[in-house]
């Protein structure tokens, strides 16, 4: 008796579904520098692609891991490769539809790569997200992602060599541009498919 007691708790025990969700996807769609901005006025917009892994975790919010990749070319020689990696924390919008509504904040880091200045490295990234879906099957959702990438810059020093060139009184160096450190705005707006399980 004691046997088949045992035996029938541990099948209740299976039939119970798991309390965590966990959810893969990928997305791709376009890659903007923030209009308005520094950066706007030098790179154009591309196609940038991602992926996330999302779980219902810690109590009634979500935690969720990304990344993406886009390329961004110019009207002169300068390209930008941006590859951010972040950890986020998303909030399911209490919103009695049948699209599901998130949003998201995080950070993380960014690497960036310039040509042809062959510079490269990580900075320090700031996530902000949105996200509208809606169930495709019992596993499978389709949706729109919105996300603010806030590449953070400040904290670098301009090179050495346009440092001297700010003291220099040579009329040749007079006219030239100014060297600014300054913070890098992209959005990406996508579409994605994800599966849960």
């Amino acid at each position: 008796m004691v046997l088949s007691t045992l035996a029938a708790s541990d099948l209740s025990a299976q039939d119970r579904p798991s309390r965590l969700r966990h959810e893969f996807g990928l997305w791709v769609g376009a890659s903007n520098p923030m209009p308005g901005t520094r950066v706007d006025e030098i790179l154009d917009a591309n196609v940038g692609a991602g992926g996330f892994y999302r779980i219902n975790w810690p109590w009634v919010l979500y935690t969720e891991f990304g990344f993406s990749w886009s390329q961004y070319f110019s009207r002169t020689t300068q390209q930008l490769t941006v590859a951010p990696v972040y950890a986020a924390l998303a909030y399911e919008l209490p919103i009695d539809f049948k699209v599901q509504s998130f949003i998201k904040l995080g950070g993380g880091g960014a690497w960036l790569e310039v040509r042809p200045a062959n510079r490269s490295g990580w900075d320090p990234l700031l996530y902000a997200g949105l996200e509208f879906s809606l169930a495709a099957s019992r596993r499978l959702r389709v949706g729109l992602r919105l996300d603010y990438n806030l590449v953070y810059e400040k904290h670098l020093d301009p090179p050495q060599d346009e440092l001297f060139l700010l003291g220099t009184t040579d009329p040749r160096f007079l006219e030239a541009e100014i060297y600014e450190v300054d913070n890098g705005h992209f959005f990406h707006f996508g579409l994605f498919v994800s599966y849960a399980f």
